[in-house]
């Protein structure tokens, strides 16, 4: 019997091995399209591939795309993840060299269908509202907690998670800008090219 297990075990596994071997590069690349994507959503047009950074900030890591138009800096997308209500919600936050948020777009989430799931909602008011605001002037926290951000209603834990997303990634691009010295950053090679219920609190 235990012969008998342990070759199970072994087949199972060389089948997972398999399996993960045919689907990695599949995987990386369908990625890396979805964030070649986010990125043309958040910045204004740019010329060839952003220049990729990591951004150590508070001791975690951010991915950071500095986009270019000739010898001028067009902006900058800022990934950045907060835990929302149902799991992390993954975000690209675009700036300009001004430091204007020009737009978001949201790269993965668990949030409730029709409640806190309203953050993918491309003209919904809740992530337009962000469009062309400086954070310098604009207070990235929702009314309830005093800030100018209208939350979803009926989804204030979603609402605040995506909020703190925007702030984080500003705060970011001020270090990846030389606004902020409180960061270290390393250049790398430019690149190519849904659960739960919500509620408020």
């Amino acid at each position: 019997m235990l012969i008998s297990l342990g070759g199970i075990a072994l087949v199972c596994a060389l089948l997972l091995a398999v399996v993960n071997a045919l689907t990695e590069k599949k995987i990386a690349r369908v990625q890396s399209e979805k964030t070649a994507r986010a990125i043309a959503q958040v910045l204004p047009a740019f010329e060839g591939a952003p220049i990729d950074t990591v951004v150590l900030l508070d001791g975690t890591e951010f991915n950071v795309h500095k986009a270019m138009a000739g010898d001028s800096t067009v902006g900058y997308a800022v990934e950045s993840v907060t835990a929302g209500f149902g799991g992390p919600i993954n975000l690209m936050v675009g700036f300009n060299a001004a430091g204007d948020i020009c737009s978001t777009a949201v790269i993965s989430h668990s949030e409730t269908p029709g409640l806190g799931a309203k953050i993918t909602e491309g003209e919904s008011h809740f992530r337009t509202q962000f469009d062309g605001r400086n954070p310098a002037e604009y207070r990235l926290k929702v009314t309830k907690d005093g800030g100018d951000v209208d939350a979803i209603t009926a989804s204030t834990i979603t609402s605040r998670a995506f909020t703190a997303a925007v702030e984080k990634a500003y705060n970011v691009y001020l270090a990846a800008s030389g606004s902020n010295t409180d960061a270290a950053s390393s250049a790398t090679a430019p690149q190519d090219g849904e659960g739960g219920s919500d509620e408020a609190n």
